[in-house]
């Protein structure tokens, strides 16, 4: 899993060379391990906040994301929460 999210932080500088991540850590949803990870950055004068679940076993990689403004993540982060934490393994 963790190359998983250095590959996903890879992409997200690719397009916002001042990306940071801003909080990383585990997380478990429905019995899965998962990383919980937040980045900021800006994309074409936008400031965004990306804010993903991602999760690898040895058959499968998922890579759940949800993004919005730096200014409305607040507002925002319950609902973004709840769609992350419908994430389950069938």
């Amino acid at each position: 899993m963790e190359s998983l999210v250095d590959i996903a932080f890879q992409n997200a500088f690719k397009v916002a060379p001042d990306a940071k991540i801003i909080k990383k850590e585990y997380r478990n949803v429905y019995g899965l391990n998962v990383i919980m990870m937040q980045i900021t950055g800006t994309i074409q004068g936008i400031k965004f906040i990306y804010y993903g679940y991602y999760y690898s076993n040895q058959i499968v990689s998922y890579q759940l994301l949800t993004y919005t403004s730096q200014n409305l993540f607040e507002e925002n982060k319950i609902m973004m929460q709840n769609l992350l934490n419908g994430l389950v393994e069938y």
